[in-house]
């Protein structure tokens, strides 16, 4: 069952990404989707040294006071940065839109290299594991509209 389930997370997940790269493009001039499904991060731009990765979630910004998402990528990032295959780490968060769940709003974080809250977690009911987990404060994000390049 949990393999069927983080199958069913990755093709959620791709249709996502599909829905967020329009919005990207229109602010990030080479932005590209990366091209293996099991990249380190969901997009690229090469000309700005920027790796964007994008977590889908189905509740609305602030009905949590965190997010969770994977330290590897956190660890990812800050490595790349370190190696000087990036210049910045941004993460994005898709909600659903308080007033209209069908519809979505896109947050973001970049990391900072500072910020390291963590917590272990996992969707248990799903027959996950608790794993290492970052556990960042929703009033970090910010709208999309606000990424400055």
């Amino acid at each position: 069952m949990l393999r069927s389930k983080i199958e069913q997370d990755v093709k959620w997940g791709l249709i996502k990404e599909k829905h967020v790269l329009p919005l990207l493009q229109s602010k990030i001039k080479d932005i590209k989707k990366t091209p293996y499904k099991y990249d380190p991060f969901d997009f690229r731009s090469d000309e700005l040294k920027m790796d964007l990765e994008l977590k889908s979630r189905n509740i609305f910004k602030g009905q949590y006071k965190t997010i969770y998402f994977g330290l590897n990528k956190l660890v990812k990032g800050r490595l790349r940065r370190q190696n000087g295959t990036s210049l910045r780490t941004i993460y994005l968060f898709r909600f659903q839109k308080r007033n209209d769940p069908s519809k979505h709003v896109v947050y973001f974080w970049e990391d900072d290299g500072i910020f390291g809250n963590t917590t272990m977690n996992g969707n248990l009911r799903n027959g996950e594991k608790k794993k290492e987990l970052v556990d960042l404060p929703c009033d970090l994000l910010k709208p999309l509209k606000l990424l400055s390049i």
